[in-house]
């Protein structure tokens, strides 16, 4: 992904401790941040240079996601902090079908949507997939940028890696779609997905978890041992990516503020702070 990355906005700055950018934001302050869409700066990322990041950048705010796996820091007078937050995983192994594993309901829910005629194809279609994202965003009030997303895409669906997959009812109306891309330790990571809203029950739900059992089974043939769900920290989102049996795995995010910020962001982004 990171290469998508350096292709979609050249410009970036990107620095030895991860996948991240140089950004000037409101009121002028200096970010340097993970990139927006990633889960985490890499897990390439070694601790002496995120270490670096902390005590030499002069930016008013940093904001490291490390990878699921690794330790937060130790505070050493750089004046940062961590936030735990958690993604969801399940084990793949190449030559088994990762439904087995599932529990019953969704394995019920798997096998109606079948019999509801919803098929999964892999597809190229970015203005679709943008669509389904954004219109699950907008549900929730989340603000996305759909150009950027869909430079981002471009240049994403040209890795080996990553797939893009699309849900459509038995009549061929898109339901569901999402993006899963790779990751250098053996991941495939849930990165982008959404729904169209339906006036049936259950069926946005059932399509989704069409549309991950094919994900899982893709990931599983090319050989990845994980799939991540990418960590929402939407609840009831997390709530359904539990049903399947994925455990919570905590990952950490580091944040730095310099002092005078730090009032201005309290009551801006409070989820920057320990709760």
């Amino acid at each position: 992904m990171n290469a998508a990355w350096d292709r979609a906005f050249p410009d970036c700055i990107h620095d030895v401790a991860g996948r991240r950018f140089r950004s000037r934001m409101r009121l002028g302050l200096s970010a340097v941040t993970t990139l927006p869409w990633a889960q985490d700066i890499g897990s390439t990322s070694n601790r002496k240079a995120i270490e670096e990041v902390l005590d030499n950048t002069k930016a008013g705010l940093i904001v490291l996601d490390l990878p699921p796996g690794h330790s937060p820091l130790s505070n050493k007078g750089n004046n940062h902090w961590t936030i735990e937050r958690h993604t969801r995983q399940l084990k793949l192994e190449k030559g088994e079908d990762p439904v087995d594993k599932w529990p019953a309901t969704r394995k019920k829910q798997l096998n109606r949507a079948t019999r509801e005629g919803m098929t999964a194809e892999a597809s190229q279609d970015l203005d679709l997939i943008v669509q389904l994202h954004q219109a699950s965003r907008k549900r929730k009030d989340i603000r996305s940028n759909p150009i950027a997303l869909r430079m981002l895409l471009n240049h994403l669906l040209e890795e080996p890696d990553t797939r893009a997959w699309v849900v459509c009812d038995a009549q061929g109306k898109p339901i569901a779609g999402g993006v899963f891309h790779g990751a250098e330790d053996g991941r495939c990571i849930y990165g982008f997905g959404g729904q169209f809203r339906s006036n049936e029950a259950g069926i946005s739900s059932r399509a989704t978890v069409l549309l991950i059992a094919t994900a899982m089974r893709h990931a599983a043939d090319q050989g990845r041992h994980t799939f991540d769900f990418g960590g929402s920290q939407d609840k009831g989102v997390d709530r359904f990516y539990a049903e399947f049996g994925a455990p919570r795995i905590s990952k950490h995010r580091i944040v730095r503020i310099h002092g005078l910020w730090k009032p201005l962001l309290k009551w801006h982004r409070p989820d920057l702070f320990p709760s």
